[in-house]
């Protein structure tokens, strides 16, 4: 059965937004060292393991340059809860998803996230497949872009400029909710039935 979803507050929405702008400012190495907390020690984890794993990650990072979006987008959704949680993005359900993803490999790759997890999700996913169109800001009576390098859909460019408006609450809930997928909770049946 799946829930009727929790709508993310637009407080934690721009933490977020701000967050990850403040990272995408930062010097590589001290942006990757940041993002270490998609990679917490777990007890009883190989620490070569966890090394090659967060140089995978490093790689990963240094080949976006700094893009957010992009990085963001192809974590699994555990460790994008990992980043949440360190940026003080909270959600009833993280410690039992990512508990539930650390032992179940199925979770891990079908088990839809919490709730705040997954709204951000598809808002940065809207943000990097979507340019900011004028027709979508005559939709909410909001001021234009000049600049039409700053229209192009990105993180980059939708975050600036979600940061300049004074209500941004009405155009994140649309974006968010886009796409039809965004308005479930996770799931809490996955982890008892497993694949079918």
């Amino acid at each position: 059965m799946k829930l009727p979803i929790t709508p993310i507050p637009v407080e934690d929405i721009i933490l977020f937004i701000e967050s990850y702008r403040n990272l995408e400012k930062m010097p590589l190495e001290d942006g990757f060292a940041h993002l270490r907390a998609i990679t917490p020690s777990i007890l009883g984890e190989n620490e070569e393991d966890l090394k090659e794993l967060r140089q995978h990650f490093r790689n990963h990072w240094y080949s976006k340059n700094r893009a957010f979006g992009q990085f963001y987008l192809n974590l699994s959704h555990y460790r994008q809860v990992y980043l949440l949680n360190h940026w003080n993005i909270f959600d009833w359900q993280d410690e039992e998803y990512t508990g539930t993803c650390l032992r179940n490999p199925f979770v891990r790759v079908a088990g839809r996230p919490p709730a705040k997890a997954f709204q951000l999700h598809q808002l940065v996913k809207f943000f990097e497949n979507h340019g900011i169109s004028q027709d979508l800001l005559d939709q909410f009576s909001l001021p234009p872009i000049d600049d039409f390098d700053k229209r192009f859909g990105n993180a980059t460019n939708w975050g600036d400029y979600v940061l300049t408006l004074t209500d941004p609450e009405p155009l994140l809930r649309y974006l968010i909710e886009y796409e039809r997928e965004a308005g479930y909770d996770f799931d809490p049946s996955i982890l008892q039935n497993g694949p079918e």
